[in-house]
């Protein structure tokens, strides 16, 4: 992947290039520094403001993420500086420049049919009690105006009983990896 030139003003933390110039991280940190309070939360300074994710909240992704298979371990954090927002910010822990926005499909409107939630459960061995499905978005910049997409494609599951976490790839081919919002 390259690193993309153009700035995105509301991306998260690292930035990546797409087809048509959209930014779902953003490679300019905006300095995440990362400290340790109390032992027991990490706080990140991110481009939405700071975020603090407890230590024994952390979700560990033994594979990591498509494109990103170093990036192990993860907290899960309301955006900071939005209040009310459906979006979710999954800051990475062992590389703190790099953080996804992500949501619930459902909270944003799109359905995501029984039977394609009923494979990824099984492939990935995760009961649907325990599941959560977060999509990631990407901001593009139109200059003058900004819009989302989702990745429907490839969405990230969590699975709360045992703090893990992966992504899959839905056989079902209607998904789109930019469903735009």
């Amino acid at each position: 992947m390259q690193a993309m030139t153009q700035q995105t003003t509301t991306a998260p933390a690292s930035q990546t290039i797409s087809d048509n110039q959209g930014a779902s991280m953003m490679s300019e940190p905006m300095h995440s520094d990362v400290s340790h309070k109390d032992g027991a939360t990490l706080t990140f300074n991110t481009r939405f403001g700071t975020v603090e994710l407890r230590e024994d909240r952390l979700l560990e992704f033994p594979q990591g993420l498509f494109g990103f298979r170093e990036c192990t371990q993860f907290g899960l954090a309301k955006l900071p500086s939005v209040e009310g927002s459906p979006l979710l910010l999954l800051q990475c822990v062992n590389q703190p420049s790099i953080a996804f926005l992500v949501a619930d499909p459902s909270q944003l409107g799109v359905d995501i049919t029984k039977d394609d939630i009923s494979e990824a459960l099984a492939e990935t061995s995760m009961s649907a009690s325990d599941t959560q499905f977060l999509t990631i978005l990407t901001l593009y910049d139109q200059g003058d105006s900004y819009y989302l997409t989702a990745n429907l494609k490839a969405p990230v599951l969590i699975n709360s009983a045992n703090r893990t976490g992966q992504q899959f790839i839905f056989s079902n081919k209607s998904y789109s990896t930019q469903h735009k919002l």
